[in-house]
């Protein structure tokens, strides 16, 4: 995907979450299918919260020389937590962190798209995102979350 188109398919796939969530069953929105799987909304919400550290770490990326941040990892109290979310709120969140990281992306200049962040993940490593990078990730947790939250995700299919 070239970087400037980004923040569109960011809103786009915003708006596909706010057509699943709002349709879906209350139950099994709130229902995890097996140990280890989250329920929909909370992968709704932890979309949420990537966009808003994406967000966080593209602007940090135009600031600084290659900062370093850590891994991104909600605890389970905030994972439990997501599965009180009103349904409403959450896609006026998704909604608004995707309108503000499509704003950063579309500031990023042509020479910028290049700068890096470094993601220090501990024991997991470390990992170097470009800003192209970053706003190409978000996209794809985005997506690749919808999937998992329709239960349509094929793990066969993935690399």
């Amino acid at each position: 995907m070239p970087p400037e188109s980004l923040g569109d398919h960011l809103v786009e796939r915003t708006s596909a979450w706010r057509e699943f969530l709002v349709h879906a069953d209350e139950k099994s929105l709130r229902h995890s299918p097996e140990p280890g799987v989250f329920s929909p909304i909370q992968y709704g919400a932890h979309v949420n919260g990537i966009m808003r550290v994406t967000g966080d770490r593209l602007l940090l990326g135009m600031e600084q020389d290659s900062p370093v941040v850590p891994m991104f990892n909600p605890g389970q109290d905030e994972w439990a937590s997501y599965n009180l979310l009103d349904v409403e709120e959450l896609t006026g969140d998704l909604e608004r962190s995707a309108g503000r990281v499509s704003e950063i992306l579309a500031g990023v200049g042509p020479t910028d798209w290049s700068r890096t962040v470094v993601n220090d993940r501990g024991t997991y490593g470390v990992y170097v995102f470009t800003l192209a990078g970053l706003g190409r990730n978000v996209v794809h947790e985005s997506h690749h979350h919808l999937l998992d939250a329709k239960g349509t995700l094929n793990p066969a299919a993935s690399p």
